[in-house]
């Protein structure tokens, strides 16, 4: 998600370009020490993006025509393949994808899309094959779950609102994630977005508030309910609030 408000009109909402993001799990760097976790991959979007600039997140992007129909659950795990060997450099050849989220940009955005997140397992040797394109990303490094979310909390990173959530998850139980079935992750998880005090925030469908603002909108996925209510842009960072 960008960084401001776009002033696109919530009467004339664009319609949400499907896109898909993948998750790249490696082995963890030390099998055999008692909190070990898997690694994952996370490239920084270029400062001159118009989309999340400067941001920490996972490989990904839209369906392209080549990809197929976006009705067809194949054509976005097509695009998660070519993107994942695009952006990082990873081919994941016949890997399996595992569809396990999907969020929607807030319609007063002006670049919007619909996106599903897969993950995919990868060996210890992706570590050192996986590399930025130097173009759309300009830096790629691999860390858990945890240490992502430390360097995020310390302000070093910054990461998008779905990217945090989807990392909050990854932390506190990967293998409920990796048992979601495609029909739970259907149901799209569809932010609001509403002006507070000098800021914005970003209102997610179970927030008290959140049928009082403007935009399009969506019922809360049972999956939502764990994760935090709404995010507030500060100090150059989004940040968990509590309405």
């Amino acid at each position: 998600m960008m960084r401001g408000v776009s002033p696109r009109s919530t009467a004339d909402p664009r319609a949400p370009r499907p896109a898909a993001t993948v998750v790249v799990l490696a082995p963890p760097a030390d099998p055999t020490a008692p909190d070990a976790a898997p690694r994952l991959f996370m490239v920084r979007r270029s400062a001159k993006s118009p989309f999340m600039p400067d941001a920490l997140v996972f490989p990904g992007g839209r369906v392209d025509a080549e990809d197929g129909p976006p009705s067809e659950d194949a054509t976005f795990e097509r695009a998660a393949r070519r993107e994942t060997l695009e952006e990082a450099a990873l081919d994941l050849g016949t890997t399996p994808l595992r569809w396990f989220d999907t969020w929607t940009t807030p319609s007063r955005e002006g670049r919007r899309f619909i996106a599903r997140f897969f993950l995919a397992r990868v060996s210890a040797a992706a570590v050192a094959e996986a590399t930025p394109d130097g173009y759309e990303t300009t830096d790629g490094c691999w860390d858990t779950a945890a240490g992502f979310l430390t360097r995020w909390e310390a302000g070093d990173v910054d990461l998008p609102p779905p990217t945090i959530c989807v990392l909050l998850e990854l932390a506190d139980n990967l293998d409920a994630l990796e048992q979601r079935t495609p029909a739970q992750a259907a149901d799209t998880i569809l932010p609001r977005l509403s002006a507070e005090a000098s800021t914005v925030a970003i209102v997610l469908p179970h927030d008290p508030g959140y049928d009082e603002l403007d935009g399009d909108h969506a019922p809360a996925p049972q999956r939502a309910q764990r994760l935090p209510h709404r995010f507030l842009r500060v100090d150059g960072r989004w940040r968990p609030s509590t309405p």
